[in-house]
């Protein structure tokens, strides 16, 4: 099926996919290509676009999108594709599609754990990168406690297993994880353990699933090995039900012999698959990564970075990784905003400082301390913050000093967020929204460098390095708002505020 919506003046479209989100909204002038048929995100990503102009575009399978001289054209779309008119603004197109196609999805109304939005995360990957011993993991715990950051929610990231595949420890680093576990419940931690649809070939377990056809087999029949970042791997093929059984009963075997409260589900990306693999239930990749998606909602206490039309599920959605370069910065916010229109409203930002260790190794050349400060700000007015680099290790006292400050932004916040969480879990609105979602037809319909926190904080992290200035230009919505310093600006107008490295600039609507 093929169609084409004329792109009206000043009308704005959203959607898609969230590693897209610095490339949207798509306009009358925009030149966009996205081929969601061939073309694989390692983010979230669903079939739905919507409109400014209270338009949107739903299906129930991926399709291309083309953006060219004023015209979507949308092309290897299924028979289902409908484009709905009539809703006036972005938020009323928005709230109708989450009515019409996302609230039939299993678990809409249920709010993943409170801890998540009112406590900080801590992942030990770029911390310890694979040296993921018993040892490092509790020095790593008593570090956060040791440094003023409050106990949170501790992810035990890759190398903990014996090899991709097995429920079993590495007995050499963590020879005991129920005694880990315990430990780091008593000082506070809710603990995590990292995961991945993957087995190691000529494993046991490889042996194993392969006799009983639980891995999925490419178009010629063969056992599929796939390339990721780690090396070589069979997957599982989650649309059998007894493959899906086994892994299930895995994650819960690690529950209760071991005490872990949750998982990081990593990987289940589209592109470990492929739509003519030989699979039990003959599913498409996309079906794949959403049955990745199914198995980890059965545990409150999740996290993934790839999904696939999962809205309205109590997924904890990671943002992709993000470099420690002041390009990656701005990506935080328009990629989670793409989170928030697409129905993944409980997302997390990446790492403080970004995903890539090499930066955080002792005496790395690309360590740039006000990115890192910068990072931390960004993520402070966001639903989650996730620690992972520890800044008293990587940054000198005095910027480190200003990452703990955030960090108390997002508690002395804490409950507004959660507030705003739950309204998310009863009307699957974003809990970060674009200006143009609350204040539609001011001319605010393409600002990606600010956002909404629920209807009444504007927040305006600095997106760029500012070393001379450190000012920075805010377009103001309508009405009074009040900045964090004190003063109030009427709105509909752009203002210069102070945002020197200790400041955070956000604006409360009064």
């Amino acid at each position: 099926m093929e169609l084409q919506v004329h792109i009206l003046p000043d009308e704005y479209w959203y959607g898609l996919c969230v590693d897209k989100g610095g490339e949207f909204p798509l306009s009358a002038s925009s030149t966009f290509h996205w081929h969601a048929t061939t073309q694989f995100s390692g983010n979230q990503e669903a079939p739905f676009l919507v409109s400014s102009m209270g338009r949107y575009l739903w299906s129930e399978s991926p399709y291309d999108v083309d953006a060219e001289n004023g015209t979507l054209t949308i092309t290897n779309a299924a028979d289902d594709l409908t484009l709905h008119e009539g809703y006036q603004t972005l938020r009323g197109a928005y709230l109708d599609a989450y009515n019409r196609y996302f609230r039939h999805t299993e678990g809409v109304g249920v709010l993943p754990p409170r801890d998540f939005f009112i406590k900080p995360q801590y992942n030990t990957w770029a911390e310890l990168i694979y040296d993921q011993t018993s040892e490092r993991i509790l020095a790593y715990a008593r570090a956060i406690l040791a440094n003023g950051l409050p106990a949170g929610i501790m992810m035990i990231d890759d190398g903990w297993m014996r090899y991709y595949g097995s429920r079993e420890f590495n007995q050499n680093t963590i020879p005991n994880p129920g005694a880990l576990v315990r430990e780091l419940h008593d000082m506070g931690f809710t603990v995590m353990l990292w995961i991945c649809p993957f087995v190691s070939p000529d494993s046991a377990e490889f042996r194993d699933l392969e006799a009983k056809r639980y891995l999925v087999r490419d178009r010629d029949g063969n056992t599929a090995i796939r390339h990721w970042w780690n090396g070589y791997s069979a997957v599982v093929d989650l649309s059998h039900p007894d493959a899906y059984r086994w892994f299930y009963d895995n994650m819960r075997y690690l529950q209760t012999e071991y005490g872990f409260d949750g998982f990081k589900m990593d990987a289940g990306d589209v592109y470990f698959y492929r739509d003519d693999d030989c699979t039990y239930g003959n599913v498409t990749a996309h079906e794949q990564c959403a049955l990745w998606e199914k198995l980890g909602a059965q545990f409150p206490y999740n996290e993934f970075r790839a999904s696939y039309k999962g809205a309205g599920l109590p997924l904890v959605e990671r943002l992709c990784d993000k470099a420690h370069r002041w390009d990656s910065l701005p990506k935080l916010v328009t990629d989670i905003l793409a989170q928030g229109i697409l129905g993944f409203p409980y997302g997390c930002p990446d790492m403080i400082g970004g995903g890539s260790f090499v930066d955080f190794l002792p005496g790395a050349p690309s360590l740039d301390p006000e990115l890192f400060v910068r990072y931390a700000q960004c993520a402070a007015l966001m639903p989650m913050m996730q620690y992972s680099a520890g800044p008293w290790r990587v940054l000198d006292k005095t910027h480190a000093a200003y990452c703990l400050d955030a960090g108390r932004i997002h508690m002395e916040f804490a409950d507004e967020i959660l507030a705003i969480a739950e309204n998310a879990a009863k009307t699957g609105e974003p809990i970060v929204r674009y200006l143009e979602y609350v204040f539609p037809h001011e001319g605010l319909a393409a600002v990606t460098d600010a956002f909404l926190l629920g209807d009444r904080i504007l927040v305006c992290p600095v997106l760029s390095k500012n070393a001379d200035t450190r000012t920075r230009e805010v377009l103001l919505p309508r009405g009074t708002w009040r900045y964090v310093d004190g003063t109030c600006y009427t709105g509909s107008t752009t203002v210069t505020v102070g945002a020197g490295i200790d400041v955070l600039p956000y604006f409360i609507r009064v």
